[in-house]
């Protein structure tokens, strides 16, 4: 059997454990480099994440805005009426005028509390007085009297809504009496109408917003913070009437109306 040299041995062994006590530094260093490696892409991802939502909010923030208009509206009855009517009269003495004037404006009046209106509903204005002279050949007015042209407006406000209605209408059969009288369109309106504007501002509002989202939605998008808000013009029309105007509308005609208020709202493009 043959024999190698304790020599050689030795030194093989001797190679070998300088060769193993270099392999740990060597594995500890390539370990902690892996640990370097891992951390510094961690750190990247976080960098990254938030680099990139920073670049959608920049996006966002940079987008065109959202512009929607909010509408709302309601059917409101008229609470209120008012009504004027002016009886007149004419003499050719100031005192027969007068007389006439004074019988004509009892009768109405007359005829306006026994359609059950209070005597507080009713207002009786000043007698105006006009004096008409006699024209000459040419047309030219002369120093002689014609005659005395007397009027005078009585008025009415109530709660009584249709009750004011009919007395518009009724109010002429004085004229077979021989008054002379002229019947005004009533006024009709509605006492809570301010209440009424907020109520609908505040609906509006909301439409508005409901608007902005479906407006977002198509384009996968949401809506960001309201950038600015605008109210528009009321319109207040009769019940079934499409009239706007630019001014806005304050229909007094009707008992039946409708009120339609009008927003403008613009929103950030959220994410």
């Amino acid at each position: 059997m043959d024999v190698a040299p304790r020599s050689h041995i030795c030194k093989d062994a001797l190679m070998s454990d300088t060769l193993i006590n270099r392999i740990p530094p060597l594995v500890k260093n390539f370990g902690f480099g892996m640990f370097c490696l891992g951390a510094t892409l961690a750190l990247g991802v976080t960098i990254g994440s938030q680099s990139l939502g920073k670049a959608i909010a920049s996006i966002n923030k940079n987008a065109a805005p959202i512009h929607v208009k909010g509408l709302a509206e309601t059917a409101v009855v008229s609470d209120r009426a008012s009504w004027t009517a002016r009886v007149s009269s004419r003499a050719a003495t100031l005192a027969d005028a007068f007389a006439i004037i004074e019988s004509n404006s009892s009768q109405l009046r007359a005829l306006i509390l026994s359609q059950g209106f209070a005597a507080d509903e009713v207002t009786m204005r000043e007698v105006d007085t006009t004096i008409l002279y006699v024209p000459n050949e040419k047309g030219i007015s002369t120093n002689k009297i014609e005659f005395y042209l007397l009027s005078q407006l009585i008025s009415v406000r109530s709660s009584r809504v249709a009750a004011v209605r009919d007395l518009a209408f009724t109010s002429t059969s004085l004229i077979k009496n021989g008054v002379e009288i002229f019947s005004g369109s009533p006024s009709y309106t509605v006492s809570a109408l301010e209440a009424i504007k907020m109520t609908l501002l505040e609906k509006a509002t909301a439409n508005g917003y409901e608007r902005a989202k479906l407006l977002a939605r198509g384009s996968n998008a949401g809506v960001g913070g309201l950038i600015s808000a605008s109210q528009g013009v009321f319109q207040i029309v009769p019940l079934g009437s499409t009239d706007v105007s630019d001014w806005g509308m304050n229909d007094t005609s009707s008992i039946d109306k409708t009120v339609k208020a009008v927003v403008s709202l613009t929103y950030e493009v959220g994410s």
